[in-house]
């Protein structure tokens, strides 16, 4: 008997050896897994990689991550709740296999959930609330507590009152402010501290008018939010109000104090359908799930056992199969790359079963829908569809988070499309490249915005004449002359037009730049001086302009010399060049490095008129033409939306600017594509009244085109007047904010 229990005891270690053996040989043996890393996480990826189990892939953003998972790129990563609802409605082959936990939230499944206290004696529901003194948390507190979150239980109240106030007479016209009114005039003396909008001129403004809001707030005078404000909403409740938003893990917090057990039986939670339950039975409102571990569907059940094995210490629910991982597979470097920062966030849920992104999180809360609010929204052009799908992206982020009006993605065919759908109203804003500054004046549109780059991503555009060329001394010896431009109507153009307008060089008379070019040089190529796209006046010489342009026989062989493409061998900055090398007397480019071209074969004209004595193109910038931004933000001149699309992309900035712990980064790459929407070289958004000086030196290039045409012939054109007046009144109001 003895003799048979030992052989039986060294068999079952024999068993463990084995299956220990057989998880070690699949570890090595399988295909690596790959993970979504960021390149903070390079020197945690070098020492994963050397154990062969898994490789990062680096990705510049959580939706990136999402979109790289979707597609098979990579198996497994962790993302945000905020980053998984933009991706839900969108996605189908994520799915969720874990939770990150941590010990603060102890009485509930979600990191939190807003729940809503009345006193026990209300009724009526959500109709029987107006007038009731409202407490509210206040808001712009992190990415867990949204303002969608925070604002789900007025907007379905004043919804539920039809009293959304559409109709509202509010001093800026915006949404946003028609639903502060709306709040203010449904619900009576209350505390719900702002930050409304967050930014402080403007919410102090809000505050004076709509003070009532504010009125039960301990410091009503600011209308700030207190140290702990889910607890400031039930105190403002206990001591008279009748309606508060808090969280559910706070109203444990709270009723359980001592000094608060006595009057538990006072309130209840108002619940969507408009019962109340007693404080055991809560009912949520929002709930924000947790930090999640996402995966390929293809792969999540063998990625589900292995996380369970690599952290078996870290899981709270494991399987009792799972043999945990040797410890020399170095999970301590795999640890901080797949683990939110925080580190309290230490635990690890398992998901049951394998749901989607949509399955998953419509358990917790309603993911918004992106449309529009009292028939308000902002349509933004765009020219592809990658960069429509990005909008698409955009506009459900935007709508996640409560952002108003929302976004309408409209796409066109290219940029002069949109800017002829603004002028028409089909859509309402567009960022755009600076080369068609000209082109949008012409149709009526103007800049609400700047997007800001670094000093790199500047224009700064030169005149170029060949090395061996000696007759041209001074602007005045380009009369005349063969002419290579990128564009017409470009930034390089207009530049010129106007460097030599202010020295004389071209005539005061006459405000058709178009005229005034043609009759200054002789044959040349301006690719574009054909197309009506340009906005071109019937008095150029197209035939003169366009003389020198050659066709692409690459490209196609039916193309015409002229065009504004990659058809046209002189068509863009390197185009210009290699027309002036073979048949043009000089040209005006961007300054830049042209590995293509020998810099010993150029040397540049200052504008000033002096020639740099030594060849090439990297020049003072007092000698460029101008330095200005590269890109701006364009709308019609005089619209009732002015104001809406200011305070959108006051927000887009605010809430998905630069910055890596964003849910969404705007002004960067989107599935792996580049430029889209704006360029990947944005930093921010600035206003047109900055003090920048590339963008003073932008705003003074098409002022000097402005009031060139709100006078002709020396008489005051009274509409190209009044055009020029009202803008910067409009935009004065619109970015007070900034």
């Amino acid at each position: 008997m003895r003799y048979t229990n030992s052989k039986r005891g060294k068999m079952g270690v024999c068993r463990v050896l084995v299956l220990l053996l057989a998880l070690i040989c699949e570890i090595y043996t399988q295909e690596p897994y790959t993970i979504c890393a960021s390149l903070k996480d390079k020197a945690d990826c070098d020492q994963v990689e050397r154990k062969e189990f898994v490789r990062c892939k680096f990705n510049l953003h959580q939706v990136d991550c999402l979109l790289n998972i979707e597609q098979d790129k990579i198996d497994f990563g962790r993302v945000t709740p905020e980053a998984a609802l933009i991706g839900a409605k969108f996605l189908k082959n994520v799915v969720v296999l874990g939770e990150f936990r941590n010990n603060a939230v102890k009485n509930d499944s979600a990191e939190l959930s807003v729940v809503v206290l009345v006193r026990k004696t209300h009724t009526g529901g959500l109709r029987n609330l107006r007038g009731k003194k409202y407490c509210h948390p206040g808001f712009k507190f992190n990415q867990i507590a949204t303002d969608f979150i925070l604002k789900e239980f007025e907007n379905t109240v004043l919804k539920e009152n039809n009293a959304e106030g559409c109709q509202n007479n509010v001093i800026t016209e915006t949404l946003f402010e028609k639903e502060i009114k709306a709040v203010s005039d449904f619900f009576g003396p209350s505390c719900r501290p702002g930050p409304w909008i967050g930014f402080e001129k403007y919410d102090n403004d809000f505050y004076k008018n709509y003070s009532k809001l504010c009125e039960l707030c301990n410091n009503n005078d600011k209308c700030r939010p207190g140290n702990e404000p889910f607890t400031d909403s039930i105190n403002c409740l206990v001591n008279g109000g009748d309606v508060a938003v808090t969280t559910l893990d706070t109203v444990y917090q709270y009723f359980n104090n001592t000094d608060n057990k006595n009057r538990i039986d006072e309130f209840g939670y108002l619940c969507k359908s408009g019962d109340i339950n007693g404080l055991e039975d809560p009912c949520m409102w929002g709930q924000q799930p947790w930090n999640l571990i996402i995966a390929n569907r293809k792969k999540e059940s063998s990625i589900k056992k292995d996380i369970q094995s690599w952290f078996a210490s870290n899981i709270i629910n494991k399987d009792s199969n799972i043999v945990p991982a040797p410890s020399d597979m170095n999970i301590d470097y795999l640890q901080p790359i797949l683990f939110p920062e925080e580190k309290d966030y230490n635990q690890i849920q398992i998901v049951e079963g394998t749901p989607s992104l949509l399955e998953y999180l419509e358990k917790y809360r309603v993911i918004p829908p992106t449309n529009e609010k009292c028939d308000e929204k902002i349509r933004w052009c765009t020219v592809s569809n990658a960069e429509q799908e990005k909008c698409e992206w955009l506009a459900q982020a935007s709508a996640n988070l409560a952002i108003q009006p929302t976004i309408k993605c409209i796409q066109s065919h290219n940029t002069f499309a949109c800017l002829e759908d603004i002028k028409t109203d089909k859509v309402d804003v567009v960022s755009s490249d600076a080369h068609f500054g000209y082109i949008a004046r012409k149709k009526d549109l103007a800049p609400l915005a700047f997007p800001d780059t670094a000093g790199k991503d500047r224009i700064k555009p030169i005149i170029v004449i060949r090395s061996t060329e000696n007759d041209i001394t001074s602007l005045k010896n380009l009369e005349g002359k063969k002419a290579c431009v990128p564009e017409y109507g470009g930034i390089e153009w207009l530049s010129f037009i106007n460097t030599a307008r202010a020295q004389d060089v071209l005539s005061h008379s006459s405000c058709d730049y178009g005229q005034l070019i043609s009759n200054f040089v002789t044959d040349s190529c301006m690719p574009g001086a054909h197309d009506k796209e340009h906005e071109i006046s019937g008095s150029i010489n197209q035939d003169k302009l366009c003389k020198l342009c050659q066709p692409d026989p690459q490209e196609s062989k039916t193309g015409v010399n002229c065009n504004s493409n990659s058809g046209n061998r002189f068509y863009g900055n390197s185009g210009a060049l290699k027309c002036l090398k073979e048949v043009g007397d000089y040209a005006v480019v961007t300054q830049e490095a042209y590995p293509d071209f020998n810099s010993n074969d150029f040397k540049v004209l200052c504008k000033n008129g002096s020639v740099v004595s030594a060849a090439g193109f990297n020049v003072d910038e007092n000698c460029a033409l101008t330095k200005i931004i590269d890109s701006e933000v364009l709308a019609k001149k005089v619209s009732p939306k002015l104001a809406n699309i200011a305070i959108v992309l006051l927000n887009l900035e605010a809430h998905f600017g630069s910055d890596r712990h964003k849910s969404f980064e705007v002004f960067n790459a989107f599935n792996n594509t580049l430029d889209l929407l704006f360029k990947d070289s944005t930093q921010g958004l600035s206003s047109i009244q900055s003090d920048s000086e590339h963008i003073k030196n932008f705003v003074q290039l098409f002022t000097d085109v402005e009031k060139c045409a709100a006078t002709i012939d020396g008489k005051s054109n009274s509409a190209a007047t009044l055009r020029i007046t009202i803008l910067p009144f409009a935009i004065c109001l619109l970015f007070i904010f900034y």
